[in-house]
């Protein structure tokens, strides 16, 4: 029986980037850190080991040290999901069952990828961590353009009519599939996953988003939501102008870098991604820090 509720999940949560030293190690201290300093920011909620925090790129054992490191950090301020998607099976059913016990309100997937699964052999990846661990909530992860599945209310109906699955991380810029997967399943959550969509996913009934930008521009996702629930469009535009520009430019040097390395010039050395990405040169660098010295209504 799942016990967590819908609106558990109506927050602003960073995808927060997991910290390395220069042998590219997990900086746990730099973690725990960056945590602090993102909820004092306005984080309400942390989502571990996804695209923006390397997950793929960590041990399955970093991972789990990810989460109870953040987990300890967050002191059950904020709440935690936990990414545990990967290829095979067995290992998300163990990093779900970590995730858990470890004390994380839901977990969320990535479909299997590299093979050329079958929309069979996806839903019933998802279907066998559900019934390895049927108290598990659990958080479809869409985003078509890393793994090449998109998710639909057709193709994931079967899915979503459990009671295990929550809700869907929707990075996907298809919009309109997200609203008719509310409109068929309303009970679940529907979680907007690009940063420069947030307005437009709020429209089309996002209880939330879960950002990559969040990390480090979390105010600014507050004065969309807030001009949004006020019914104020002008501002809330005016305040996602805000979001996109910072999007714009930090894709152009390395989204994820970039946030390791704002939080590094803001005296939090997160060192930066792993290898096979490479870090930001002498001109990203300074892009960077021309972009962290503005002000945050900058457009």
């Amino acid at each position: 029986m799942v016990s967590v509720k819908p609106e558990q999940f109506r927050k602003i949560w960073s995808a927060l980037i997991t910290p390395t030293n220069e042998d590219e190690s997990v900086n746990y201290d730099a973690l725990e850190r960056i945590v602090e300093l993102q909820i004092q920011d306005g984080a309400e909620g942390f989502y571990c080991c996804g695209s923006s925090g390397e997950g793929l790129l960590l041990t399955l054992e970093e991972r789990k040290q990810v989460l109870e490191h953040v987990l300890k950090a967050a002191d059950g301020r904020v709440p935690v999901i936990s990414h545990v998607g990967t290829i095979r099976t067995k290992d998300v059913i163990d990093l779900a069952d970590h995730a858990m016990s470890a004390g994380a309100l839901a977990v969320s997937m990535i479909p299997p990828y590299y093979y050329k699964f079958s929309m069979d052999e996806i839903m019933g990846y998802y279907e066998d961590v559900i019934q390895a661990l049927p108290n598990v909530p659990a958080i479809v992860y869409n985003i078509p353009q890393f793994t090449g599945v998109e998710f639909s209310k057709d193709n994931a109906g079967r899915l979503l009519a459990s009671e295990n699955i929550v809700g869907i991380k929707h990075t996907s810029t298809n919009l309109y599939s997200l609203e008719r997967m509310g409109q068929a399943f309303p009970g679940k959550a529907l979680i907007n996953g690009f940063d420069e969509q947030l307005l437009g996913a709020l429209s089309m009934g996002s209880c939330a988003t879960i950002g990559t930008t969040v990390n480090l521009f979390a105010p600014l996702f507050h004065k969309v939501r807030d001009a949004f629930d006020k019914g104020d469009m002008a501002e809330a535009y005016r305040w996602q102008h805000a979001i996109n520009f910072r999007v714009e430019e930090t894709v152009k040097v390395g989204i994820f870098n970039a946030m390791k390395y704002g939080w590094t010039l803001r005296g939090v050395d997160c060192g930066f991604c792993r290898s096979p990405f490479r870090p930001l040169g002498p001109e990203a660098r300074k892009a960077m820090a021309d972009l962290m010295a503005m002000p945050l209504e900058a457009i």
